[in-house]
């Protein structure tokens, strides 16, 4: 996976910086994890939230947007419940327990 960086803006307000970036990848379209393991790989300190990944259709790219946070309480003060899920447990816990209601009807 090959990370090309569109735009870096640092918001102060916020204080977290985001960035714009394209995805070249080979396989399917790479989870959040990867291309935020990718990510700090480049250098990226502070806590990095996934924001989306878009796949380009008929291509082996993607457009992504993340936010770099210093801390993960920033992030989570900031950012609605549902991304951070997405972000730190990959979503996986959601789907558990929504299967495990299900079984017990």
């Amino acid at each position: 996976m090959e990370i090309e960086i569109e735009s870096r803006k640092e918001n102060k307000l916020l204080e977290r910086e985001e960035i714009h970036f394209r995805l070249k990848y080979e396989g399917a379209t790479p989870s959040r994890k990867k291309v935020r393991e990718q990510l700090k790989g480049m250098g990226m300190k502070g806590f990095i939230v996934v924001d989306y990944v878009k796949p380009l259709f008929g291509a082996r790219e993607a457009k992504a947007y993340a936010k770099v946070y210093p801390s993960e309480q920033k992030a989570r003060a900031i950012e609605p419940d549902y991304i951070i899920k997405r972000n730190v447990s990959g979503g996986k816990e959601e789907k558990e327990s929504k299967t495990k209601e299900g079984e017990n009807e």
